[in-house]
């Protein structure tokens, strides 16, 4: 195995040649530097995809390729991504490495995380093998294609959560981005939420949650991690010059609120090229930097041991896709899945979306000439995309 600081900079290089979805940054001489250097990284990291490529498949509607499969129970089941397929049309059947296809039916669909059980006809697959490990921020992770070549690449950002916004705890304020001071300026309090009932108004300044100070919306958003709905907090609230402790029964999203904001990120997000259908409200979720593309949704995630950490989710933007840790996964099949002829696809996320995985965004006309100044906005736009985001997330104040 490779010293580790190897992998650090490979990686970087692998996700560069693989972001095939993205605008051209390089000039011809860097690229082919860039790709013999990934090529290399990959050949290295084929002995931890070996085992668990043999229980990844590739899932077909007709003739299109839909998403990536996990072999999992005793063989004769494939886990996959549900709106991908439903979204399909045409025969379903599996291949896995060597052109060996398999025909499949539709067995059980979990809603809640847009994943179904597929039934494979013939002789039992090779299924996977969960490690219960508990990845670690920046943790390497990876993915492997049915042929035992690498799919995609990356690092842990953020450890499990559940993204439904409608199970997580809610202040319901939003903060001034214009204040300056210590502290959170609240700026507008949603009705009916906690921070309503419990007398907060526009103009108080939230200074503490509990013994943590509160340095700004992103602190706040931080205090509040972890708690749910239902839990008390109290709060140090400067209002009107006069400070006062208050406590405050926290509530939870509605749909409306969890909308808020989503939308207007939805086109940038949609500049990194093809996303995944169904991208968010997933109950189980680790964030990482790889960038599979939507139809190599489904498959196993492994470490650089070759242990497998869990299955991909979603391709969720230009930055970030989410995977569901193993021990999630290995839970939710031991409970009974959906009957397939009355599931539903979150159809109003989709349409929402506005871009189909099986499409991706029209790339601009390469520029001739003129190609540093290109990369120099595009990565000047990038950064802005990411700071705000971060700002619409700060701005929430759950």
């Amino acid at each position: 195995m490779k010293p580790i600081a190897y992998f650090i900079v490979a990686s970087a290089l692998a996700n560069v040649a693989f972001a095939d979805d993205e605008v051209p940054l390089l000039l011809p001489e860097e690229r082919r530097v860039v790709e013999a250097q990934s090529d290399e990284f990959s050949e290295a990291i084929k002995p931890a995809l070996a085992d668990a490529a043999k229980s990844t498949v590739r899932v077909w509607a007709g003739s299109r390729r839909v998403a990536y499969g996990t072999v999992v129970g005793d063989g004769t089941k494939i886990l996959s991504k549900w709106s991908e397929i439903a979204s399909s049309k045409g025969k379903l059947r599996v291949d896995v490495a060597g052109n060996q296809y398999r025909d499949v039916t539709l067995g059980g669909v979990y809603q809640d995380e847009d994943l179904v059980l597929l039934n494979v006809e013939g002789s039992a697959l090779k299924p996977v093998t969960w490690s219960f490990e508990s990845p670690k921020i920046g943790g390497f992770l990876a993915a492997p294609q049915p042929d035992g070549n690498l799919a995609a690449f990356g690092v842990v950002s953020v450890l499990e959560r559940n993204l439904r916004d409608t199970d997580m705890a809610f202040l319901g304020v939003r903060g001034d981005p214009e204040f300056k001071g210590a502290g959170v300026k609240i700026w507008t309090v949603e009705e009916k939420s906690g921070a309503f009932d419990a007398g907060l108004v526009s103009g108080d300044v939230i200074l503490k949650v509990g013994d943590r100070v509160i340095s700004g919306m992103l602190e706040l958003k931080n205090a509040l991690s972890g708690t749910t709905p239902g839990s008390t907090v109290d709060l140090l609230v400067d209002s009107q010059g006069r400070a006062k402790t208050v406590k405050v029964v926290l509530g939870n999203r509605t749909a409306n609120m969890a909308q808020y904001g989503g939308q207007r990120l939805q086109v940038m997000e949609r500049m990194g090229g093809a996303l995944s259908q169904v991208r968010g409200s997933f109950t189980h979720a680790l964030q990482t930097d790889m960038r599979p593309k939507p139809n190599q949704i489904g498959g196993p995630v492994v470490d650089l041991e070759g242990r497998v950490l869990g299955i991909t989710l979603a391709r969720a933007d230009r930055t970030r896709s989410f995977v569901m840790p193993a021990a999630a996964v290995d839970a939710m099949l031991k409970k009974p899945a959906q009957d397939p002829s009355v599931a539903q696809v979150r159809t109003e996320e989709i349409q929402g979306n506005g871009l189909l995985s099986g499409s991706e965004a029209p790339r601009p006309q390469r520029m001739r000439g003129g190609e540093n100044r290109a990369r120099r906005h595009l990565s000047d736009m990038r950064r802005l995309m990411d700071h705000m985001r971060d700002e619409m997330d700060a701005l929430e104040g759950r």
